[in-house]
C-alpha cells in the first residue's frame, strides 16, 4: 500500500477500509443484487481514484491528486479514505481549516480507525493543539489491534519534544523502539539525547544503529561526526566531514562544520 509522509516524521499507511453506499436500484426480482453490486462497483471506483490521488501525492502534484479525489467523491462521496486522503491534501496546500474538516469527516465515517486518529493527532501537534493531540494519540495507541502502533509511539514521541517534554517523548521513543527496533527517528532521537548527556559510547551504538536501517541525513552525519569527535576517532571524523561536504554541500550542518574546521582537525 502506498503511504504518505506527514510534515512532522510520520510514515502513515493508508488502509483502505470497506464503506459502501447504497444505490436503490430496482431491477425485476433482482434489486437485492443490482443493489449490492452497484455499491461494491462504486467502491471500487473510488478506491482506484484515492489510490491515484496518493501517487501524485507523493510526486507533490496537487492538481492531478485533486483532479482524482474529485472524481472518488462522485463514486462515493462517504467513502473514508477519500476523506483522508483530502487531509492530506489540503495540508499540502496549506489550507490547514480544509485539512481539519477532510480530517474530522474521516472519523466520523470511520470512528474506530487508529490510523485516521494518529495522522490526525499529528495533524493537531503542528497546530499546537496539543492537548488535544495527545487524546487522539493515546486512543491511537490503545487500540489493541493497531499494526502501526510503533509509528504512532513515535509521533507521540515528537509532539511531546514540541512541547518541550523530554524524559516523556523519550519514553515514547523506548516503546516504539521496544515493538520495532529499527525505526530511524526513534533511533536519532535517543541518539541525540545520549550525546547531549555525554554518554558518547550509547551515542554511538545508537547511530550506528540507525545507519544500519537509513540513509544517512545531514543532521545524522553531523551528529555522528560530533560523537566521533568526542570519542577521538579522528577517521571517524574525516569520513563524516567529507560525507557532509559530498553530499550535503549547501546544509546548515554543513555550513557549521566548516565554520569551525578546525575545532574537528
Amino acid at each position: 500500500m502506498r503511504r504518505i509522509i506527514t510534515s512532522l516524521i510520520v510514515l502513515v499507511p493508508f488502509w483502505l477500509v470497506g464503506c459502501t453506499t447504497q444505490t436503490t436500484t430496482t431491477v425485476g426480482n433482482y434489486e437485492g443484487n443490482k443493489t449490492i453490486a452497484t455499491s461494491f462497483k462504486e467502491e471500487e471506483a473510488a478506491r482506484s481514484r484515492v489510490n491515484a490521488a496518493q501517487m501524485y501525492l507523493q510526486k507533490n502534484n496537487l492538481q492531478r491528486a485533486k483532479f482524482h479525489l474529485d472524481k472518488a467523491a462522485e463514486h462515493m462521496d462517504d467513502y473514508p479514505d477519500l476523506h483522508f486522503t483530502l487531509a492530506y491534501y489540503y495540508q499540502m496546500a496549506r489550507d490547514y481549516k480544509e485539512a481539519r474538516n477532510s480530517f474530522e469527516r474521516a472519523l466520523r465515517l470511520d470512528s474506530d480507525n487508529p490510523e485516521y486518529k494518529n495522522a490526525f493527532a499529528t495533524f493537531l501537534c503542528q497546530q499546537g493543539e496539543y492537548r488535544d493531540a495527545d487524546r487522539y494519540f493515546n486512543q491511537a495507541i490503545s487500540t489493541p489491534t493497531y499494526t502501526h502502533i510503533d509509528q504512532a509511539y513515535v509521533n507521540a514521541g515528537k509532539c511531546q519534544d514540541m512541547q518541550g517534554n523530554k524524559q516523556e517523548a523519550l519514553e515514547f521513543y523506548r516503546r516504539a523502539l521496544n515493538i520495532n527496533s529499527k525505526l530511524p527517528t526513534a533511533l536519532f532521537e535517543m541518539a541525540q539525547y545520549q550525546y547531549e548527556q555525554e554518554r558518547f559510547p550509547i551515542a554511538r551504538a545508537y547511530i550506528e544503529r540507525y545507519r544500519e536501517v537509513a540513509r544517512h541525513s545531514a543532521r545524522s552525519a553531523w551528529l555522528a561526526l560530533r560523537i566521533e569527535s568526542k570519542m577521538n576517532n579522528k577517521d571517524g571524523v574525516a569520513s563524516y566531514a567529507l560525507m557532509l561536504q559530498n553530499l550535503f554541500p549547501d546544509s546548515a550542518e554543513t555550513h557549521q562544520y566548516l565554520e569551525n574546521k578546525e575545532q574537528w582537525q
